[in-house]
């Protein structure tokens, strides 16, 4: 009898603890989705994007916003919506972007942002697939005839307010016992007038943003750009932690443009492959072989919609950053992992 009491208060306890856990996540099911089903219902994607960031998002000659963050945004709203057009930019400081993302004012985060873990774990936001690797470094005039950032002894430094350049430049001058004076300065465009203004000795942050700004104010050869990287910096979008069903898209759509370069689709084939591939991958990847649109809650050809907008990524980084763009950069570390670079990504089935 009192083995059955206790088998019986073990029961109703079990119970009484599966009843407050429904209760706990009743709620969070239920928001499981709402921020992509509100871009469904609104027929609009918002992203947020960079304030004038050469290869990232800047305007074009046509004055329209162009760059690999700007592709992406294109991309994830011909997956979601089947219409690459229907994209809201809100372009955002450096220093506001994660509050956007959090308060719902921004949908998807696309703004050459490092993934981080304090951007992971305190600011809730969810990164997919890099979508570009770059490092810490500094820009000096050639002037100055100094060839390593060791030599940056007592230098004024220009740093932008509100990134991961401020920890980068402390953590550097503070490991080597150097003395420096940081300039910290809200936005891009002042730090560029500062350092072109000659107020800073060396302008940190991260290779790519600093290529643009030596590009941008057109005396290239007048300006180093150390090579050596003082941290690894993975770029990625990012969406608010508390829509799963957001992320999941968010991160298979960057892993489809990796992908698709992978196995040579491009914005020239991708219908004619959709259509003739014999090969079981590309026709799972185009939606031939249905399932992976089904398992995103998208239409099957998901795939076929965002490369036929925006190309493969190979095809948007050489587009707006390499060789063919005002950058002229190297993929180095961008390049495929079968080429020896560190872009690559999981299986697409």
């Amino acid at each position: 009898m009192t083995f059955s009491r206790r088998v019986q208060g073990h029961a109703l306890g079990c119970l009484t603890a599966l009843a407050m856990a429904g209760a706990v996540f009743a709620p969070l099911e239920a928001q499981a989705g709402k921020v992509l089903d509100n871009i469904k219902q609104k027929g609009n994607l918002t992203c947020g994007v960079g304030q004038a960031v050469p290869g990232f998002s800047a305007p074009a000659a046509n004055g329209e916003l162009a760059g690999i963050d700007v592709d992406y945004c294109k991309a994830m709203a011909a997956a979601i919506l089947g219409d690459a057009s229907k994209v809201t930019y809100r372009q955002t400081s450096y220093s506001e972007r994660f509050v956007l993302l959090a308060s719902g004012e921004i949908d998807v985060l696309a703004h050459d942002t490092t993934t981080t873990l304090n951007r992971e774990g305190a600011q809730k936001a969810r990164f997919t697939f890099p979508n570009y690797f770059d490092g810490y470094t500094f820009m000096v005039p050639k002037s100055l005839g100094i060839e390593s950032p060791d030599q940056l002894a007592d230098a004024t430094v220009c740093i932008l307010q509100g990134s991961t350049f401020e920890v980068n430049t402390e953590n550097f001058f503070k490991s080597r016992g150097l003395k420096y004076t940081p300039l910290v300065l809200g936005t891009w465009e002042q730090l560029d007038a500062a350092f072109f203004g000659g107020r800073c000795d060396a302008f940190g942050g991260n290779y790519g943003n600093l290529a643009g700004s030596r590009v941008a104010h057109g005396n290239v050869d007048d300006y180093v750009i150390f090579p050596n990287f003082l941290t690894l910096e993975p770029y990625a979008p990012s969406v608010y932690g508390d829509d799963e069903e957001l992320f999941v898209v968010a991160r298979w759509v960057m892993a489809a443009l990796i992908e698709t370069e992978r196995l040579g689709v491009t914005q020239a084939n991708v219908a004619e492959m959709a259509a003739k591939s014999t090969d079981p991958e590309i026709q799972q990847l185009l939606g031939a072989k249905p399932g992976n649109g089904k398992d995103l809650g998208l239409s099957e050809d998901w795939v076929v919609k965002i490369v036929s907008v925006v190309g493969n990524y190979g095809e948007s980084f050489e587009r707006n950053l390499g060789k063919a763009s005002p950058m002229k950069l190297d993929r180095g570390l961008n390049d495929l992992w079968t080429k020896g670079g560190l872009m690559f990504a999981a299986p697409l089935r």
